[in-house]
């Protein structure tokens, strides 16, 4: 049987593991098909591929695109992309250097509660990319002591809507939809339920949205059910993945689950009315 898990994040973002270590770890749990979907580049699955030979793993090409809609973060996962398609590969330039800003922003913002984060340091947890993320920040904060875990900096100061937040400057849904598809992609909305209203659903269907993450592996079955009632009601695609970073609580999602066998079969179907 194909263990599938379309949602993984390397060091190339805001993932703790190398692509190489995401790829053994997906091999050693007898995975499949995978596909690396960082935040915002496309690097992660290049870096990937180029060592897959030693692994002999379906790799899909996939990508996080942030985005927003109505004042909220919206992640949106492109599946099946050309990766070298230069428009979209811009755009992703674009959002990245946008996370550079926002870095920059949350930081100050953070300096005006008393909270003293060191810039360069934050530069070095993102690595060699300098992909900035809030988690960055994060695990920033927890080593200088302000916090004493990633997830209380995310609840006190820089989650959605907490004093230091600041909205991240990218396109807008409907233009990232439009560039996932002018390069051959399909465009699925990525764990629906941290946008806690279920009518943007709908307000992207209208959007061309191909699919959602039905099989979001921290789902309970409940929770399944409902967002695959939705999918199949507005002919929508159905994905899934663990949304794996490899912090420790990712290790009760990444490695005994998987996405149906047919998600992949209907990413395929769809991304054919997308290419040329």
């Amino acid at each position: 049987m194909n263990k599938i898990d379309l949602h993984l994040h390397t060091n190339y973002s805001d993932g703790i593991f190398s692509p190489k270590e995401v790829l053994e770890l997906a091999a050693k749990n007898e995975y499949t098909i995978i596909s690396i979907t960082d935040h915002d580049t496309l690097d992660g699955y290049r870096a990937a591929q180029e060592i897959n030979h030693k692994y002999d793993l379906k790799i899909l090409p996939g990508v996080e695109v942030s985005s927003y809609y109505k004042n909220r973060d919206v992640h949106i996962l492109a599946y099946d992309i050309a990766p070298d398609d230069q428009e979209f590969n811009e755009l992703l330039e674009y959002i990245q250097k946008s996370r550079y800003i926002r870095a920059e922003r949350i930081i100050e913002n953070l300096e005006k509660l008393g909270i003293s984060v060191d810039f360069e340091r934050v530069k070095a947890l993102a690595g060699k990319n300098v992909l900035i993320a809030r988690p960055h920040i994060a695990r920033a904060m927890v080593e200088n002591g302000t916090c004493k875990s990633t997830q209380e900096a995310f609840d006190n100061y820089i989650g959605n809507e907490s004093p230091a937040y600041v909205l991240k400057k990218t396109p807008t849904v409907d233009e990232i939809i439009e560039s996932i598809h002018r390069a051959g992609g399909v465009a699925v909305l990525a764990h629906p339920h941290t946008l806690f209203n279920d009518s943007y659903i709908y307000d992207f269907v209208e959007m061309d949205l191909d699919g959602l993450e039905v099989f979001y592996a921290k789902y309970d079955e409940h929770t399944v059910d409902h967002y695959d009632e939705i999918a199949q009601k507005n002919n929508l695609i159905r994905t899934g993945g663990s949304d794996f970073h490899g912090m420790l609580n990712d290790f009760n999602y990444f490695g005994d689950r998987s996405a149906p066998h047919y998600v992949v079969e209907e990413i395929k179907y769809r991304a054919k009315r997308y290419k040329y």
